[in-house]
C-alpha cells in the first residue's frame, strides 16, 4: 500500500469530527467586543477557546503585549490574575479555571489605535494566540 493511501484517512478529518476530549487540549485565545472607552481606559474579556470553537474552561498562562505608550492590567473586578507586569505594555496573565476568560483593562491617554497580542510563556500549554485585537482610543 501506498503511503499516499496509508494517510488519506488522517487528512481527511475536520475540526467537527474531533472528539471533545481532544479539541480541548488546545487552548485558542479568542477575544470578546470591548466595552466603551471610558477615562481613557477600554475592557475587553479574552476567552479560551477549544479546536471545536467551544468556551474552553481551563487555566493558562499567557504573555499579552500591547502598543508602546499604552498599559495592561486586570479590569476592575474582573476575572484572572496578573502574574507579573501590572501596569505596563507587557503582562503575563492566568486565566481563571472555571471559565477560561481573563477582564483585561488597556489604559492609553492619547487619540489612536493599541493593538493586544498574545504568546505562549513559561507555564503555557498548547496555546494559539494567532488571534490579536485593535482598541481604538478617542483621547483626551
Amino acid at each position: 500500500m501506498p503511503i499516499q493511501d496509508a494517510v488519506k484517512p488522517v487528512q481527511k478529518v475536520t475540526t467537527s469530527e474531533l472528539s471533545k476530549d481532544f479539541a480541548d487540549h488546545l487552548a485558542i485565545v479568542a477575544w470578546g467586543t470591548p466595552g466603551a472607552e471610558a477615562n481613557d481606559k477600554i475592557a475587553v474579556t479574552l476567552q479560551l477557546k477549544n479546536a471545536l470553537g467551544d468556551d474552553l474552561v481551563a487555566k493558562e498562562r499567557i504573555r499579552l503585549t500591547c502598543t508602546e505608550g499604552a498599559t495592561m492590567n486586570i479590569a476592575n473586578a474582573g476575572d484572572g490574575t496578573v502574574l507579573s507586569g501590572a501596569d505596563s505594555a507587557d503582562i503575563i496573565i492566568e486565566t481563571v479555571e472555571a471559565s477560561g476568560q481573563f477582564d483585561l483593562e488597556v489604559t492609553y491617554a492619547q487619540a489612536g489605535t493599541v493593538t493586544v497580542v498574545g504568546g505562549a510563556t513559561q507555564g503555557s500549554g498548547f496555546v494559539n494566540c494567532s488571534e490579536s485585537i485593535d482598541l481604538t482610543f478617542a483621547g483626551a
